[in-house]
Order: structure tokens, then sequence, then C-alpha cells
């Protein structure tokens, strides 16, 4: 592959660009995580992007089928809190999709026998036949998105994204429990 002045590819998507026009301001700096990085934002958005446009269609977003999906394959009662730990989402976006879910019938909220200020969710029989309807449909589309790149490029991906998200959840899960500690900490008297 052609280089430029900087050893950054001459050629190349966006992110090349970005990162030639930051050595150009910042010659002190290396953009090499950029490289990663802004790859793995944009794919993850044009991800989005498409799978929105394709769950339009069944009146879904992809952050709703996410959380349908979730309650789907566990079978059981989930609580708001146990869904935004496991789709990564705020909770506020977790309660606009329940909201929005609930309203159209796709689930029902009961009472969380465990704490009575809480509540599960639980996914109507509506609900699940449209998951099954729509996850075959939305493995298709992403099955054609990755077939739209080069093989090569597709199959040495899983491992080094396990990896990568593996480090950060983990250190994720590392810094919610510093965070406790802190409060905890702040919240005891000095002596």
């Amino acid at each position: 592959m052609d280089k430029d002045a900087d050893g950054l590819p001459a050629h190349g998507d966006v992110v090349d660009r970005m990162q030639r026009e930051w050595a150009g301001l910042r010659p002190d700096l290396s953009f090499t995580s950029l490289g990663v990085i802004h790859r793995v934002l944009r794919a993850s958005r044009l991800i989005l992007e498409a799978s929105d446009a394709f769950l339009a269609d069944y009146g879904l977003t992809r952050g709703e089928l996410d959380v349908l999906s979730a309650l789907r394959r566990t079978g059981e009662p989930l609580s708001p809190t146990t869904l935004a730990q496991t789709l990564l989402a705020p909770r506020s976006a977790i309660t606009m999709r329940l909201n929005a879910l609930q309203g159209r019938g796709l689930l029902s909220r009961t009472a969380n026998p465990a704490d009575g200020r809480s509540f599960l969710l639980v996914l109507t029989d509506t609900g699940a036949a449209l998951v099954d309807e729509v996850i075959p449909a939305q493995l298709a589309l992403e099955d054609a998105l990755l077939a739209e790149a080069p093989a090569w490029a597709v199959e040495g991906l899983v491992d080094p994204l396990r990896a990568l998200t593996s480090v950060w959840e983990q250190g994720r899960g590392n810094q919610a429990e510093s965070s406790k500690d802190r409060r905890k900490g702040a919240l005891e008297p000095s002596e």
C-alpha cells in the first residue's frame, strides 16, 4: 500500500484522511488509536443506519429490536436496569423504548416480587411473534452487509473484536465498582 510522507495510507477511507489532517496539524501526537476507534464507531453507525432503515418496515428501531430480542432470548422477565446493562444503553433510552413497545402491545410490565419499587418486563405473544418474524430477516440483512466486504476482511474480525469488547467491558465493570466504593466512602464519617 502506498504511504504518504507521514507513513499513512496515501489513499483510503475517511479515517485515513482524518489521520493525515490531524498529523498535519499536530505532528507531535500519534493518531494510531483514531484509526481503530473511529473505524469501529463509523462501522457501528453505518450498521445502525442500515438496520434502522430496514426495521422501519416492521415499525421498529434497532434499539427496540435489541430490547425485544433480549427478552425473547432469556425467556424470562427482566428489569429495566438489567436491560440497560446488557444493551449498554442509558436508562433514559431504555425507558423511551419500553414506553413505545408497551404502547404497541409488544411487552408488558409486571410488579417485581423481589422489589416492590420496580417492575419486570415480559414479552407479549404479539411481541414474541414479531421478534420471531424479524430476527431471520435482520440476520439476512447483516449477512448481506458483511458480504459487501472482502471475505478476508470479515473472517478475522470476531476474535479481535471479542478481545476489545471483553477488555473494555471488564474495565467498565471495574470503573462502576470503583465509583460505588468512592460514593460509599464519601458517605462514611471521617475520623
